[in-house]
């Protein structure tokens, strides 16, 4: 019989799996619960959570040249094949627009309409929301630390940051 109340009787293996899951886990589980809310939330404007994070990346930009489908594609976390699709559906809503690149003849930098900036203004409000509800109990110090704490975590990791 196992018992958690003598930590000296347990596997240590077996005592972190029960009491402390792994941080990696606990990340995958987050990620997940944030793209479906995220998912539930952009539904009603027509996009999917890919669609919103290119939106998103592409709102950065504002004021400054397009972004080629590989960048996007870097900047999103997708592969440019993924990126492709995500443009294509974008652009046929009307959200963004691609226009030949001076230099180059095969880039189509994307860049974004009007009704792209209202929708993605309004998906970042109904964003904004489930960010709120999901951190609820911390304090803004600590939403600030939980931030800087997962930054500090993908640089450890080489991820890098989508850049502004």
């Amino acid at each position: 019989m196992l018992d958690v109340a003598d930590p000296a009787s347990v596997d240590a293996r077996v005592l972190r799996e029960l009491v402390e899951p792994r941080v990696s886990y606990v990340i995958a589980r987050l990620e997940r619960a944030v793209r479906q809310g995220i998912n539930e939330r952009v539904r009603p404007y027509g996009l999917t959570t890919l669609q919103y994070t290119t939106l998103s990346v592409l709102g950065r930009r504002l004021g400054r040249d397009g972004l080629s489908n590989a960048q996007l594609a870097r900047r999103s976390f997708m592969t440019p094949q993924a990126m492709g699709e995500v443009i294509e559906a974008l652009e046929a809503a009307g959200f963004v627009k691609r226009n030949r690149h001076p230099n180059h003849r095969r880039v189509f930098p994307a860049t974004m309409t009007a009704k792209g900036r209202r929708v993605l203004s309004a998906c970042n409000d109904a964003v904004d929301e489930m960010e709120a509800e999901m951190m609820h109990d911390l304090s803004p110090s600590e939403r600030v630390a939980l931030l800087e704490a997962l930054k500090s975590c993908v640089r450890s990791l080489h991820g890098g940051l989508p850049q502004r």
